[in-house]
């Protein structure tokens, strides 16, 4: 396992979930080197389920997740979306098959072209796009039949046909004293209509809804307002990177920085977490086995936050000098120690004093994890005083920097100001998964 520092050189957009006669697709958009292409593929019956059990994705960009992962305490394999917009994102798991995760992998190849590119001459005109920006924004994702298409205009010319005789009707009944009972019985209407001329082309029962994001949408927009939470609004400053299996992570793309706290759970876990809160930001917390038996409720207070929560080994030994069986004992007793306490299963391991070797690395893999190392040390666990430590972050380049902190009382009390300097350099925070 090589350490070098990568880019993220593939994007895979979900652009559509369908079920049609043929089976199971899936239409996604693959962002590689500034190239954009659309490609419909094939996938299972119980992917497709998972998936379409998440919540609607109407006006929203869904990102795939490039990896799946095992989940040994579930028994089933798992992989992830991020579903996007302007104020906020939000990670959603599901379960998935091996043939999903063969499908991953065979995107993931730069030669790869098993899959049936989009050829109609509305999509095929959006199927390269040479600018990195413009291909970063397709169209939100939808979940639709084979048949879209055409019941898409079908339905809005009945809806049309619906509302033009409820507005009649309700200029002979004198009936417009509730504008919002109208809504409800187009909205009704709709769905009834909709429901029927589904039955007559999918006869299967878990055949998707076909979402009218035109008419829906308007109507919902006259019903209500949306209101931003100030919550989403601060996941602006901080994204979730996943982190590649095949090399030691340590560092980060330009533009971006990570503060990841080491040796917890401890006494300060909670003031850390409130800290950070309160800068809208988010951090990486590598616990150690035997302090997660003494502050279980620091670890489950961090998750709740939306921390990320990695494994920092059992007894904080140098790993290296363990035996194989040793290691596996180590790093499974704090994945299962963990799981009692946070919602996802540990995916990310930082060893002891950045000790690690092949055998070590291989092990890792095998748990499902992956390393997390560090390019910035501000050495807080030995500074004489919090002036000390601002003074390594004032004094070196922190883009593309992840930081090796502790849960000492010296960082606590220099953490604000740490985070207000990393902020004036305009600097997007990451955590790790």
């Amino acid at each position: 396992m090589p350490v070098e520092e990568k880019s993220a050189a593939l994007m895979i957009e979900l652009l559509s979930l369908e079920h049609g006669q043929d089976g199971y697709r899936m239409e996604v958009g693959l962002t590689r080197s500034g190239a954009f292409t659309r490609h419909m593929v094939h996938i299972d019956e119980l992917t497709y389920l998972q998936m379409n059990a998440l919540p609607p994705f109407e006006g929203q960009r869904i990102r795939l997740s490039l990896y799946a992962k095992w989940d040994p305490f579930r028994q089933t394999h798992f992989s992830s979306l991020i579903k996007m917009n302007q104020t906020f994102s939000e990670t959603l798991y599901f379960a998935c098959s091996e043939e999903y995760i063969s499908l991953l992998h065979r995107l993931k190849q730069p030669e790869w072209a098993g899959a049936e590119q989009v050829k109609d001459k509305e999509k095929e005109e959006a199927a390269v796009i040479p600018s990195p920006a413009v291909a970063a924004v397709p169209k939100p994702v939808k979940r639709s039949s084979s048949r879209a298409g055409a019941r898409s205009i079908a339905l809005r010319g009945l809806v049309l046909s619906l509302l033009l005789i409820v507005f009649l009707l309700r200029m002979d009944d004198g009936l417009f004293s509730d504008s919002a009972e109208a809504k409800v019985e187009v909205t009704q209407s709709e769905a009834g209509a909709h429901s029927s001329e589904r039955d007559d082309t999918l006869s299967a029962p878990y055949a998707p809804v076909v979402r009218l994001t035109s008419l829906e949408s308007s109507i919902a927009e006259a019903a209500t307002v949306p209101v931003v939470d100030e919550k989403e609004v601060q996941k602006l400053l901080y994204e979730e990177i996943e982190l590649g299996g095949d090399s030691y992570e340590y560092a980060l793309p330009k533009g971006y920085v990570a503060l990841s706290f080491d040796d917890g759970p401890s006494k300060y876990t909670k003031e850390i977490v409130d800290i950070l809160q309160a800068e809208g930001i988010a951090a990486n917390f590598l616990f150690i086995g035997q302090n997660v038996l003494h502050y279980p409720e620091a670890v489950i207070y961090a998750d709740a936050q939306g921390m990320a929560v990695g494994n920092h080994s059992w007894d904080h030994s140098v790993m290296t000098r363990n035996s194989g069986e040793e290691n596996r004992n180590n790093l499974s007793q704090v994945n299962h120690a963990l799981a009692q306490l946070i919602k996802s299963p540990v995916t990310v391991f930082r060893p002891p004093y950045g000790a690690v070797n092949e055998e070590l690395a291989a092990e890792v893999g095998r748990q499902h994890m992956k390393v997390l190392l560090w390019n910035r040390d501000p050495e807080d666990w030995k500074a004489d005083s919090p002036e000390e430590i601002l003074h390594y972050f004032r004094a070196t380049d922190p883009s593309g920097g992840i930081y090796l902190l502790h849960e000492k009382n010296i960082t606590v009390k220099i953490l604000p100001e740490i985070i207000q300097y990393l902020k004036s350099k305009g600097l997007k925070f990451a955590i790790f998964k």
